[in-house]
């Protein structure tokens, strides 16, 4: 595993294996750059890295940039309000200067959104893209349950670290599922300590800004604006594009996926449209990895991906 950081626009990454296929991954709206396991660090998709996993490092060479906005090395972008697009913009620009192209294009949830711009903004980089558990435009229940959080982290009575731990405790709800917590928690008190528990942690490695702005560019997204919608705008791929949904998913609803699909397959673009099924909801991406091997090694062996 080796790190790095383009000083002249400042994105920060790691790059995992020496592998033939090439993989970019963006990550979720609180990760960072360390997927793969680390000396000191668990990564949050490291058995994937592991070997025979579908990232395995004899396989693959991954590239694991921190997403622009967020607060793991990648410098303060100036000049712009957060945006998925914005950060897609200055994820290419980080792409034409080191002039990487990659089998793979993979992000989960906000990864999944900056992806898909990016995807149509360097459409000649990436020969397969791979998301996941999002739709092609934020809805009213997504700036629902980020409005919530940004009234806490605004709330200027807070210290910085309990206003993200009560944020964190509110979106925890919208990443599981009632099924999942039932399952779980037999009390009151067993699902508080839980909640405490994931505020805490984020709190001990997260800003408060950084985490402010990151739900503010998700709330912009929408790949059709200005493009004459959503399937004008992923006519513009290059790339099929693969789909990976949770059911059910309190944050990112099916229905938002099988939005994205169909306008893909009208389009002419998807290349599949697969589904996880279970009790954990939005995170079963980041819970139900067996299932995640499967699916990224099937993408990664799709017609356009490089053998």
């Amino acid at each position: 595993m080796s790190a790095g950081c383009l000083a002249s626009l400042g994105i920060a990454y790691r790059r995992v294996g020496q592998g033939p296929r090439h993989v970019l991954l963006l990550h979720s709206l609180t990760g960072g750059p360390d997927a793969a396991d680390g000396p000191t660090t668990k990564g949050w998709w490291g058995p994937l890295f592991h070997p025979g996993g579908a990232l395995d490092e004899t396989g693959c060479t991954t590239w694991c940039p921190n997403l622009p906005w967020s607060c793991y090395g990648t410098a303060w972008p100036k000049e712009s309000r957060p945006s998925v697009r914005a950060q897609a913009s200055l994820l290419a620009d980080w792409l034409e200067a080191e002039d990487l192209s990659f089998d793979l294009l993979l992000g989960g949830s906000l990864g999944g959104m900056v992806a898909l711009e990016l995807a149509l903004i360097a459409p000649q980089r990436f020969r397969t893209l791979g998301v996941i558990g999002c739709g092609g435009r934020a809805d009213a229940w997504l700036w629902g349950a980020n409005a919530v959080q940004r009234a806490i982290l605004d709330n200027r009575c807070l210290t910085d670290g309990d206003a993200i731990a009560l944020a964190r405790r509110a979106a925890m709800l919208t990443f599981r599922t009632p099924e999942g917590l039932g399952q779980r928690f037999a009390t009151g008190g067993a699902i508080r300590g839980w909640l405490d528990h994931h505020g805490a942690a984020l709190a001990a490695r997260f800003t408060r800004r950084s985490y402010r702005a990151l739900l503010e560019a998700m709330d912009g997204h929408d790949l059709g604006q200005e493009r004459g919608g959503l399937e004008s705008a992923l006519q513009r791929l290059e790339a099929p594009l693969h789909l990976l949904g949770m059911r059910p998913d309190q944050l990112f609803s099916p229905a938002s996926v099988e939005e994205l699909g169909s306008a893909a397959r009208a389009a002419g673009r998807l290349g599949s449209l697969a589904w996880l099924d279970g009790p954990h909801g939005h995170d079963a991406f980041l819970i139900d990895l067996p299932a995640l091997q499967r699916w990224v090694a099937r993408v990664l062996e799709a017609p356009c991906a490089r053998s």
